[in-house]
């Protein structure tokens, strides 16, 4: 039924839900499980530095390599065929970009995110994952 998973990721405790999730969906079906970490280019806004931004948004794709890594090394240890990226942008456009770009069937992530803060309208559901809930087109299971 699913030939290719992704599990996007921030390093958050509800993100690990969604890895795990993702990891068991993966091995049920044969499926590849892609990991993708999205450095959102927006949380450090504008900055008057320009070379201070590259370095923050350099260190932050570093950690963002190092945790994929992590992920795939765990899949790996339970016989899951597993591919990793890091991409900067616009988390929720990344992750459908990404979706899109790679014939994804299934994206599983965590209802909320490293900030744990709700989406707009949604009490239960952080705002990058309302908002690939509602524009994907691939089923989304929020976990």
């Amino acid at each position: 039924m699913y030939s290719n998973i992704l599990v996007p990721t921030d390093g958050s405790e509800h993100a690990e839900r969604g890895i795990e999730h993702g990891m068991d969906l993966a091995a049920e079906h044969g499926a590849t499980l892609h990991v993708l970490f999205v450095v959102d280019e927006n949380v450090y806004g504008s900055t008057p530095a320009l070379s201070s931004y590259e370095a923050a948004l350099e260190r932050l794709a570093d950690d963002a390599e190092d945790l994929v890594g992590d992920v795939v090394e765990d899949a790996i240890e339970h016989e899951i065929e597993t591919t990793a990226a890091v991409r900067r942008g616009v988390p929720h456009e990344e992750i459908l970009a990404y979706a899109s770009e790679n014939d994804i069937d299934a994206i599983v992530m965590g209802k909320r995110g490293a900030t744990g803060e709700p989406g707009e309208g949604s009490h239960h559901l952080g705002s990058i994952t309302d908002r690939v809930l509602r524009e994907s087109e691939v089923p989304v299971t929020p976990v």
